[in-house]
């Protein structure tokens, strides 16, 4: 039996003897791969597993379709998520498939600075991302910018008995606290930052009753849900038109 499979012309896998040992790519050091063993066989120790030696563990899985190493990769990096640049995260879904953190990096990369962005970020990302990613922060600046002018409708209490003050003084309250705090050219606010500052403000002649109306309808964010809402659904459409998760089922790499 020996004698015939000796005599057989079928390919030697790496690591099947010392003459074929396993060929780790360059970029992968000794460490990640002992990690990708220990992963793959035992319980590896968390607490000493760097973000660099896990995105290699990523490489490893992906080149030798192990499912073990994926899930234990990618679970570590949503864990780690917020130690990682968003441009990061996203170069790292799209090169290994990985539909998990692209939902989160989005929600970040759309509230960056895009002149904090290097150049290398900006080609890691590639230009459906970033094409994508200017058209939703347009829309969201004009939300934005009508959000500061337009101040919520003022429904005022019983106890309101001037109600024309009452109304002039909320809305240049809204303009000069909230649209201020929205559009500032060096530091524009987060709705929800914007909101702490401005309920801290002197409210002038507004009724109590009236501005603890008012304010309530303003913590309920019910205004900026159209931004929660169009980068969920950006996050989604790119998900599904960008990633294709490998098919360990039949060990084969899918491609798009």
């Amino acid at each position: 039996m020996f004698a015939a499979s000796q005599g057989t012309q079928l390919e030697q896998v790496d690591g099947s003897t010392d003459d074929k040992p396993i060929c780790v790519p360059s970029q992968v050091s000794e460490s990640a791969f002992e990690l990708f063993l220990s992963v793959c066989y035992n319980k590896p120790d968390v607490l000493k597993i760097c973000n660099k030696a896990v995105i290699q563990l990523l490489e490893l899985s992906d080149m030798y379709l192990c499912k073990d190493a994926r899930v234990y990769a990618v679970h570590h990096l949503q864990r780690q998520r917020y130690s990682l640049e968003p441009t990061q995260l996203i170069s790292l879904a799209l090169k290994y498939n990985v539909k998990e953190i692209l939902p989160h990096a989005i929600e970040r990369l759309v509230s960056a600075r895009i002149n904090d962005i290097s150049d290398d970020e900006f080609r890691a990302v590639g230009s459906v991302v970033w094409n994508t990613m200017f058209k939703v922060k347009e829309r969201l600046d004009v939300h934005r910018r009508i959000i500061a002018c337009e101040a919520p409708p003022m429904v005022h209490a019983g106890t309101c008995t001037k109600q024309k003050l009452c109304e002039d003084d909320w809305k240049q309250l809204w303009w000069n606290g909230m649209g201020r705090f929205l559009l500032d050219g060096r530091n524009p606010q987060p709705y929800k930052d914007a909101v702490e500052r401005f309920e801290k403000l002197d409210i002038g002649e507004i009724n109590l009753d009236c501005w603890k109306a008012v304010l309530y309808i303003v913590k309920a964010r019910s205004a900026f849900d159209h931004e929660r809402k169009l980068i969920t659904r950006t996050a989604d459409d790119l998900v599904k038109y960008l990633i294709v998760e490998p098919n360990f089922e039949d060990f084969g790499r899918l491609v798009h």
